[in-house]
């Protein structure tokens, strides 16, 4: 999944690329070598914790906001995972409303439902489920066979009625708990084009029941399709549910991005990844940048998910140091990744303690200053403003969105420099809030939007 520039994915997949460059080592003093070590690497085992500050040197008179990098990644695919890869246990939950004949939707996860059977094996197990105002199980979980009886079936699905998500899910996940377990990975994969409007349509109460289950072993991947769909639903249930969420803008694109999904679940090798960060006490938390998140006063609880072969998951938190005077601050940061193997091979977990630095020279801390952390930080800046612009541009709060761009604008512009990925990402943004200031159509205002806050959410992929 993962390339040199970095194919966007999180739990969140679209057909958009972000600059992601490995990193950098800076140059450090000699006298302060063992202070100013900018990475932090354990390897072996399914997963690899890497951890590091932007900078490791705090400017004792005017301690500047810092940035502690968590990058987790999964160790690439051999051929051993895939001869071994456990037995799937899949449920394929489809939005048959109405709305589905537009744009040959339906016509496209027909065709990219008909492509996923031919990718399962004879020891898999598929269900499918369509929903409109009600649920329907068109295929039982059955043993995957791809006789002419299942082309047929599923070739026969039509689009009529609301969006009853609800019932849907509940019959997707009743089809799966009885052939469940620790030995097969367990999946709901729910497409929808539109909003709940019929049977559940909390998203506090739905959540709540896709948590539940993937409590007990059976995770959701969510995929929005068309420019009609609730996001903000669709990103939560794929949360709550410890899987994807992959935005269709194109019908035709179905087939490829349900392919994707199928190879992260093949080559799942750990799963429930939960990360949680301490600070020293004298480092104020400002801001988290990941998708799911708790913060108890100087502690981070993130949680990342699953991860397939080659899959990284990566996450930034904004901290404020306070004054002091200048000396190591031993344990500034502890990360300990907690996850669980598939196949009920047990758990597992990570752990690195990293230091600080306060120094009374500005230009030594300019100095330990790791460039590549510098521009991902912009990077997620960049998108977090861009998210909550959205955000309040849909709630009709248009003032306000300009306000949120042109604080991080003005941010990102005192950064830049010499930097062009910084220099682009305040490009994008001034391109944004020209889109926002302009008059255009609907649909592609729609498009506009949905764009800015899926990248908003893929970036944590990168």
């Amino acid at each position: 999944m993962k390339v040199s520039d970095c194919l966007l994915q999180k739990k969140f997949q679209h057909a958009v690329q972000l600059f992601c460059p490995i990193p950098l080592l800076v140059a450090v003093l000699s006298t302060f070598l063992s202070l100013f070590f900018v990475g932090n690497a354990l390897a072996g085992g399914p997963l690899q914790l890497q951890t590091t500050f932007d900078n490791k040197a705090i400017y004792t008179e005017e301690p500047l906001p810092h940035y502690l990098e968590v990058l987790v990644t999964a160790s690439p695919a051999t051929s051993d995972i895939e001869r071994k890869r456990l037995p799937l246990n899949l449920a394929l939950v489809i939005d048959t409303s109405g709305s589905m004949r537009d744009e040959n939707k339906l016509v496209s996860v027909k065709q990219a439902a008909i492509a996923l059977i031919n990718r399962l094996r004879s020891q898999d197990r598929l269900a499918l489920v369509s929903y409109s105002n009600r649920a329907k199980v068109v295929l039982p979980s059955s043993p995957v066979r791809m006789e002419q009886d299942t082309r047929w079936l599923i070739q026969s699905l039509r689009a009529d009625g609301g969006t009853n998500l609800g019932a849907g899910l509940i019959e997707g996940y009743h089809q799966l708990r009885e052939f469940a377990s620790s030995r097969t990975i367990n999946r709901v994969l729910l497409l929808s084009d539109g909003k709940a409007n019929v049977g559940i349509t909390s998203s506090a109460e739905l959540s709540r029941m896709v948590l539940q289950e993937a409590d007990a072993g059976i995770s959701l991947s969510t995929f929005g399709v068309g420019l009609d769909f609730n996001e903000d639903l669709m990103a939560a249930l794929s949360e709550s549910g410890r899987g994807m969420y992959y935005f269709i803008d194109r019908p035709e694109s179905m087939e490829a991005i349900l392919a994707k999904e199928f190879h992260s679940v093949e080559q799942l090798v750990a799963t429930d990844i939960q990360v949680t960060i301490t600070l020293d006490p004298d480092f104020r938390i400002e801001q988290v940048f990941a998708n799911t998140f708790t913060v108890t006063g100087n502690t981070v609880s993130v949680r990342f998910g699953d991860l397939a072969a080659g899959e990284r998951r990566r996450m930034q938190v904004r901290f404020q140091p306070r004054q002091r005077g200048p000396g190591t601050v031993n344990d500034a940061a502890k990360v300990q990744v907690a996850y669980t193997t598939p196949g009920g091979q047990g758990t597992g977990s990570l752990s690195q303690h990293i230091d600080l630095a306060y120094v009374k020279s500005r230009q030594v801390s300019e100095e330990q200053q790791d460039k590549a952390v510098a521009e991902r930080s912009a990077v997620f800046e960049a998108n977090l403003a861009r998210q909550k612009a959205a955000i309040a541009y849909d709630k009709g709060e248009k003032k306000r969105a300009d306000s949120i761009l042109n604080q991080v604008k003005s941010k990102l512009k005192g950064l830049a420099g010499s930097s062009m990925k910084v220099q682009a990402e305040v490009s994008e943004m001034e391109d944004y809030q020209q889109g926002l200031n302009t008059i255009m159509p609907a649909r592609e205002r729609a498009l506009m939007q949905k764009r800015v806050k899926h990248k908003s959410q893929a970036i944590e992929g990168c």
